[in-house]
């Protein structure tokens, strides 16, 4: 079956947590409801030439770029480094970098 078909027929409503006015799937739930169904699947981190997971922009703002692939479908995704208000982060540090691939990786899951 394909994967879309698979996951989405999961009810993540019982899932679903909040923080503050935000609700968000844990990236852990995500990832193991995704190995549940597919053990194979595999994600990647995009680099930059340097070797960055960080995409920085010219005002010191940045994304990370994360690749799932089930079977033979991929799919890729990017996200900003934001702060609680969803604002872009300057100069983002590593703890805020690395909450940023985890909710990416978590995205792009769900684009699948």
């Amino acid at each position: 079956m394909q994967p879309y078909k698979t996951l989405s027929q999961i009810d993540c409503g019982i899932h679903i947590e909040k923080k503050g006015n935000l609700s968000y799937l844990s990236w852990a739930w995500a990832v193991t409801v995704l190995l549940e169904n597919y053990p194979g699947a595999t994600w990647t981190f995009e680099q930059d030439p340097e070797g960055s997971e960080l995409f920085t922009y010219p005002d010191g703002t940045g994304e990370v770029r994360c690749t799932v692939a089930i079977e033979d479908i991929v799919r890729n995704c990017s996200l900003p480094v934001m702060d609680n208000r969803n604002k872009a982060v300057t100069a983002p540090d590593a703890r805020q970098v690395n909450d940023t691939k985890m909710r990416c990786l978590a995205k792009c899951i769900a684009m699948h």
